[in-house]
């Protein structure tokens, strides 16, 4: 019995990290991070857990749902004797939502990366109504007129979505170095 309550203790802790907490809160809202704190002490069904923090099943499996398509949860799949029917045993996986975050972080990092790549590499041309900004081939095939309203294209200076891509990427990387 110590043994249950020492891995209770293990598994809870991850719970504080606001890494995770993060993740759970966006996922979830409140109520997903109630159940990701009652599941870090034991494995609940979704009718153990509707019951203990008093919401309706629909929304406790919805959440569940949720936080197991983003690696928060995991579960096992036990038969019912009598019914037949499957119970599922619900349980939190801190590692692993926090691995699939990262990765989720590795993958925004490379689409920002390419995204700087091209900011930096082509000359865009944008109207005064705010449309989208068209590279240079674009605006020359359209004679500098604009796609959309046939306002005139003028040279985009891009240097503040520049300097905010090497920002977001350089916040990205400290934070992959530091998990």
């Amino acid at each position: 019995m110590g043994k249950k309550r020492g891995g209770a203790k293990a598994q809870q802790k991850p719970l504080e990290d606001p890494v995770l907490r993060g993740i759970i809160m966006g996922i979830g809202g409140e109520r997903g991070y109630e159940i990701a704190k009652l599941l870090a002490k034991e494995e609940l069904t979704d009718d153990e857990l509707a019951k203990k923090i008093e919401i309706r099943v629909n929304l406790v499996r919805r959440i569940l749902y949720d936080l197991y398509e983003n690696r928060v949860v995991s579960y096992r799949r036990v038969r019912d004797e009598h019914s037949g029917w499957y119970i599922y045993y619900w349980r939190i996986d801190p590692e692993r939502a926090v691995g699939y975050f990262n990765e989720n972080k590795r993958l925004l990092l490379q689409k920002l990366e390419k995204r700087l790549e091209v900011e930096r590499s082509a000359m865009f041309f944008g109207c005064q109504e705010g449309c989208p900004k068209l590279p240079f081939e674009l605006a020359a095939e359209n004679d500098f007129k604009c796609p959309r309203c046939n306002g005139k294209l003028e040279p985009y200076d891009n240097s503040n979505v520049i300097k905010a891509l090497e920002r977001q990427i350089e916040s990205l990387r400290q934070q992959l170095v530091g998990s």
